[in-house]
């Protein structure tokens, strides 16, 4: 995953025309490694829980539910900063119309295209 994260930050700054956009992306190399250290936290958070409710411990068990709560919202954070760049990078103005009916080409093999 890392791996795909580096590739978009390339990819996103090859397609930023405007050096204004550059500097309000979110996407750089100290929020990947972030990702990394909330993938750590939340794996952590869900093994807490687990423990908790393996010894039935009610008290123990919310503050894990807390825990849990705080390292998803940590990786919702970090999505929604992706999204965000990407609806920047695509509201630049030199970009050409997409035509109507335009499909990706079958030759970049892209699976999630219907």
């Amino acid at each position: 995953m890392i791996d795909t994260l580096e590739k978009l930050r390339i990819s996103l700054i090859a397609i930023s025309f405007e050096e204004e956009i550059k500097s309000q992306m979110n996407i750089d190399s100290d929020l990947i490694e972030d990702y990394e250290d909330y993938l750590v936290d939340f794996a952590n958070s869900v093994e807490l829980l687990s423990k908790t409710v393996s010894a039935n411990d009610q008290i123990s068990t919310q503050c894990a539910l807390t825990r849990v709560r705080m390292a998803s919202l940590n990786l919702v954070n970090f999505y929604q900063d992706v999204i965000d760049d990407v609806v920047l990078i695509n509201q630049q103005d030199s970009w050409p119309e997409i035509p109507e009916g335009y499909k990706l080409p079958e030759y970049y093999n892209c699976s999630s295209d219907k």
